[in-house]
């Protein structure tokens, strides 16, 4: 279960100016669980509905459950949990290992709360009925949209991995209501990718992002909105964190259309891997 503040962490470089207070008065309380919500509606200087639309997009269903949430983590065990967050010059091989094992962990299970599964359903259809799959990704959401594009060409579609800045313009250029881009960029705001997919919106394709920022340039273009949670440590980037939730969402997506596809979906996998099984010896 992610924690209150693995939640914030997954938002905070996107809080808006009411959400930075509300969140002020919880971290300067030294009982936040015991305010009611009008008590901190008047405290932050806000809105109740600013109260409401804060808990929501932490993941939580009431504020009931936010300040339960914060009474069970204002206890030394939840403090010795969160030892993992941040690898120091003089941790040993096991700490360095636990701990980025952690924060893998701790991304996912935010992940998990935060996703909108809604659209990974809808991202899923799109997927579906693609005529032609386009990934597109630099650097090493590039890495990641190969693996992507490797998954999805096992089931015998069209699939196509661009990288390159000049081709993706080139290809989006092309593009038809019938093509779907999976556009993976953690920053969302690489411009070279920006420019392609403003070139495929306007031609008709539909465009699915995954990205670690809801507010970021690329994700205003999406079709479907996917975003990932990974918090930034000083030896170790969220965007290294992140391609492991990358992966993840990728490799639901993929299961996705397996099951949608159903058998001819099976027959096309495993005719992919008796053509690799031919090349081993």
């Amino acid at each position: 279960m992610a924690t209150f503040q693995n939640r914030v962490n997954a938002i905070e470089k996107e809080m808006t100016n009411s959400e930075k207070k509300i969140l002020f008065v919880l971290t300067s309380e030294e009982k936040p669980f015991l305010l009611s919500m009008n008590e901190l509606s008047k405290l932050s200087k806000v809105s109740e509905p600013s109260v409401v639309r804060f808990y929501r997009r932490l993941g939580y269903t009431s504020y009931q459950e936010l300040k339960v949430a914060l009474a069970q983590e204002n206890t030394s065990d939840n403090e010795a949990r969160n030892i993992f967050e941040a690898i120091n010059l003089t941790d040993t091989t096991e700490q360095v290992f636990e701990k980025v094992l952690e924060q893998t962990v701790v991304a996912l299970n935010t992940t998990k709360h935060l996703i909108n599964y809604s659209a990974v359903e809808r991202a899923g259809k799109l997927l579906v009925d693609a005529k032609r799959l386009y990934f597109f990704g630099q650097g090493v959401s590039g890495i990641i949209a190969g693996d992507a594009a490797h998954k999805f060409l096992r089931l015998g579609e069209t699939v196509i991995h661009i990288t390159d800045p000049h081709i993706e313009a080139i290809a989006a250029s092309h593009m038809n209501g019938e093509d779907v881009i999976v556009a993976l960029s953690h920053s969302g705001e690489s411009q070279a990718l920006l420019n392609a997919l403003e070139i495929a919106k306007q031609k008709g394709a539909r465009i699915i992002v995954i990205t670690g920022f809801s507010k970021s340039s690329v994700a205003q273009l999406a079709d479907e909105l996917l975003v990932t949670s990974a918090t930034e440590t000083d030896f170790r980037s969220d965007a290294m964190v992140s391609r492991i939730v990358q992966l993840t969402i990728i490799d639901c997506l993929y299961v996705k259309t397996v099951l949608a596809k159903g058998k001819s979906a099976i027959e096309a996998v495993n005719a992919s891997r008796l053509a690799v099984a031919k090349l081993k010896t």
